[in-house]
């Protein structure tokens, strides 16, 4: 962060009544996303689109010898 517009702030805190203060950190405690509530948000992974999109692709229902014989085709080892 620029350390000049950080002492302008400090400055202009300082300069707030203790009730302007009281009113400014009440704020900044509320626009700061809370841990749980992000959590809480957050779409469990079994409901997520992408899982079983390519369920019914016969050519990889090994996925690890999918990408052995693509690292071969494309690399060479």
């Amino acid at each position: 962060m620029n350390s000049k517009l950080l002492d302008s702030l400090v400055q202009i805190i300082h300069s707030l009544t203790e009730d302007e203060q009281k009113a400014l950190l009440e704020k900044l405690l509320h626009s700061i996303p809370n841990e749980q509530e992000e959590k809480s948000s957050l779409t469990p992974l079994e409901d997520e689109s992408f899982l079983g999109m390519w369920q019914d692709r016969e050519d990889l229902a090994d996925s690890s010898q999918w990408v052995r014989q693509l690292r071969q085709e494309e690399w060479g080892g």
